[in-house]
């Protein structure tokens, strides 16, 4: 059997993942899926394979770490702005240049799921709140509020930007994420992050698992639909 690298399998599908949510606003970004693809491959440690039963090893190891898929979803993103700044730079500015920025927050990941199935839920907003305002991003290419689908299997993630004039380098940040679906309660949680002077592809905040409780008398079974 030819040798093969699984993670091309893996990257693949996460890449996916953020092309179905980017080309609601943009289809131009289902064309850059290949430079995307190869963008995280040469920043990922590859995985060979070469028989059946690797085949099988590799895919049950593919539910890798939490923070495995972190990085590969963050650079997935990465390699969209990058790409995006090429192809088309009409559409940024000086702003959105993540080179010449030199104060950062943490990339911010977690995952909401129906509390009593662990069931991936379609649709909830997330919004990241600063002072009760939906925060400031670091670049055009993330969004905030954020709506979960089930192609990112419940999870949200948001990089927010350092404000100079109102956060402070030395003590910790504030935020709040709220949750909204029409068939859930909603809920809101704190979460504090902290400056940093550079930006670290693979130190990610990490959100603990967000379970979300129905309304009285609502239905689940549309989320196995």
């Amino acid at each position: 059997m030819a040798i093969r690298n699984l993670m091309e399998d893996i990257v693949s599908a996460v890449v996916d993942e953020v092309l179905l949510k980017e080309a609601k606003d943009d289809r131009e970004t289902m064309t850059y899926k290949q430079d995307i693809i190869t963008y995280v491959l040469n920043r990922v440690p590859p995985k060979y394979f070469t028989s059946e039963r690797g085949i099988l090893h590799g895919k049950l190891e593919s539910q890798f770490t939490f923070q495995q898929r972190t990085d590969i979803l963050f650079l997935a993103h990465e390699a969209l702005e990058i790409t995006k700044k090429r192809r088309i730079p009409e559409k940024h500015t000086e702003n959105d240049r993540i080179d010449v920025k030199t104060n950062f927050l943490p990339h911010i990941i977690g995952e909401i799921l129906e509390e009593t199935t662990f069931s991936i839920i379609p649709d909830v907003e997330v919004t990241l709140l600063y002072n009760d305002q939906p925060a400031q991003m670091i670049d055009s290419s993330w969004k905030n509020p954020y709506i979960t689908n089930k192609a990112t299997k419940g999870y949200y993630h948001f990089w927010p930007e350092f404000i100079d004039d109102k956060m402070s380098k030395n003590n910790k940040i504030l935020f709040h994420l709220a949750f909204k679906h029409s068939k859930f309660n909603e809920k809101t949680i704190e979460l504090t992050t902290n400056y940093m002077d550079a930006y670290n592809l693979y130190k990610s905040q990490i959100i603990p698992i967000v379970l979300f409780e129905k309304k009285e008398g609502v239905d689940i079974t549309f989320l196995y639909e």
